[in-house]
């Protein structure tokens, strides 16, 4: 009897060691995957730390409320490098996208009449980019480059050359709703819902496994079956209409349409999907890491704020977070390859 006892607590033993040893190679899989996340979120800890008044209520709503027009644009290229494309058009369709729902305002339309008009702009840029790119088979690159230009002369013509001010048909979405202690706006409301519907989507239907295989293998998805081209044409069309619900909380807080409205949006948003572990090669990554790499972004900007130090060092620290994420990533697929 007690041989048999011995032997049992042997096994439990051993199964424990086993979940053990699968639990540490699980955290060393994702420390060598997601090392540079890691670093940059301790790093960012420390600043944070030891910086004066970073955590306070006001100032963590407001890091939330900065980001919620990049984060949202994130989430929209998120779905297209998913997909195996990338978008370079979506500031000048969030620009497009302003200018339409101005102009719908001067036409006397109401603010659902203007939120209409934006999104319906910015999906019209997305359906004809995912065209371009899925059934035409242009390089995305070229593809939104091109674009990028040609919306910015329709921008132009759009407004005359003159600038709209006082559009204030969304200034309600700028009001911050009373949390207590921390005060969460209604941009960083839509924010955090538009994160957690493409969350759902990508994740939990059909569409959105879909869509992540044609950016992981597009060859094989198609012969399983799946319908590659529309998934990328999908992938740009709601890029589009991440970059029209864009403009609407743009013009929330600017409340100014001109022709050159959300210039560098796109590169930002780029940014944020690589610096959230979202691979450029497309089929890997999350929208929640696409979310996560703006805020981490707004942080780091709101540190060299805080610190009294001179903006360009933004765009030095983001050029060099972009240079290191992307390279961690072609490395780490590097090396999958060559086992």
């Amino acid at each position: 009897m007690a041989e048999v006892l011995d032997e049992s607590d042997g096994e439990d033993s051993s199964q424990e060691r086993t979940r053990l040893r699968g639990f540490v190679l699980q955290v060393t899989r994702f420390l060598l995957r997601h090392w540079p996340q890691v670093l940059l979120f301790f790093a960012a800890l420390w600043l944070t730390l030891t910086t004066d008044r970073f955590w306070t209520g006001g100032n963590l709503s407001s890091i939330l409320t900065r980001a919620a027009i990049l984060g949202v644009l994130a989430v929209g290229q998120c779905c297209v490098i998913l997909a195996g494309g990338f978008d370079l058009s979506q500031g000048a369709t969030l620009g497009l996208a302003c200018a339409v729902a101005g102009t719908a305002m001067g036409q006397g339309y109401d603010s659902a009449g203007c939120f209409a008009a934006a999104l319906f702009a910015g999906g019209i840029v997305g359906a004809v980019n995912g065209v371009c790119v899925a059934r035409v088979g242009t390089n995305p690159f070229v593809t939104t480059l091109s674009s990028l230009m040609v919306v910015r002369g329709i921008t132009f013509l759009v407004l005359g050359g003159m600038t709209l001010n006082r559009l204030t048909m969304f200034a309600a979405l700028d009001r911050p709703f009373d949390l207590g202690s921390l005060e969460l706006s209604g941009r960083g409301f839509v924010f955090l819902m538009t994160t957690f519907l493409a969350w759902v989507f990508l994740r939990q239907t059909i569409w959105g496994q879909h869509l992540r295989a044609t950016g992981g293998n597009a060859e094989a998805a198609r012969l399983a079956g799946v319908r590659t081209d529309r998934m990328k044409i999908l992938s740009y069309v709601i890029s589009g209409l991440c970059s029209g619900l864009a403009a609407v909380l743009f013009l929330s807080f600017i409340k100014v349409a001109k022709a050159d409205t959300g210039a560098g949006y796109e590169l930002d948003s780029i940014a944020s999907c690589v610096i959230g572990g979202v691979s450029l090669a497309g089929g890997e990554g999350s929208v929640l890491g696409a979310a996560a790499g703006c805020l981490m972004l707004k942080t780091i900007e709101t540190i060299i704020t805080l610190r009294g130090l001179d903006d360009q060092y933004r765009s030095l620290v983001t050029g060099l977070l972009i240079l290191v994420f992307a390279a961690s990533d072609a490395w780490s697929r590097k090396r999958r390859r060559s086992r």
